[in-house]
């Protein structure tokens, strides 16, 4: 179950063999069809969230926090 695009897309083994060291984590053989499974639907269902239209001219910025400043203080 390595393989979740077989077309040459995403492949769940080696998302999960790069990313896990990177992260710290340790999987198991036991953790593993598990862990696979899920990077598989989370793969998915970023696929659906990719495809949704959107419209750039609808895009607002987040403000940005600044701990201590509060909105419309000089600086």
């Amino acid at each position: 179950m390595s393989r979740t695009d077989p077309a040459g897309g995403f492949d769940a083994a080696r998302h999960l063999d790069a990313m896990a060291p990177a992260l710290g984590l340790t999987i198991t053989d036991t953790q593993r069809p598990a862990v696979l499974q899920f990077l598989a639907i989370a793969h998915g269902m970023s696929e659906v969230v990719r495809a949704a239209p959107l419209d750039p001219a609808s895009l607002e910025l987040a403000p940005v926090f600044r701990p201590g400043v509060v909105r419309g203080e000089a600086s």
